[in-house]
């Protein structure tokens, strides 16, 4: 079950960076999420993970591969996955992204959210 909620949160966040929606992405972020993407200071807030991934350039894709989700609690469900965000001129950066879910009525969403990356290619300057 763990597994199945962090895959349908997961399908949410890749299509909306696929789209170039940050409003997408938003909709499955806790209000008062603690976000640490790519940048080096951490952000929090719906509203700030939205304006980072409005930052992001047109024709980022992100591929993943869910490497383990388990239950903290009945509330809370830790995820990890093996993520590849490719853009539009073909660099890659590869990596891990950790996403910390907690249930919010009939909703999960990001509570805490973490990548790291590994470069592949120019675009990790």
């Amino acid at each position: 079950m763990s597994e199945t909620i962090f895959a349908e949160v997961l399908a949410v966040w890749k299509h909306g960076i696929d789209a170039h929606d940050p409003e997408e992405v938003g909709t499955v972020f806790a209000e008062d999420a603690l976000f640490q993407g790519a940048r080096p200071e951490p952000s929090r807030g719906r509203a700030a993970v939205v304006a980072y991934y409005d930052g992001q350039p047109p024709g980022l894709r992100v591929d993943y591969e869910i490497v383990d989700a388990r239950p903290s609690s009945p509330d809370v469900i830790t995820g990890y996955a093996a993520v590849a965000f490719t853009f539009a001129g073909g660099d890659r950066l590869t990596g891990h992204v950790t996403m910390v879910l907690e249930r919010a009525g009939d909703r999960w969403l990001v509570g805490h959210y973490h990548v790291t990356l590994k470069r592949e290619g120019s675009a990790a300057r």
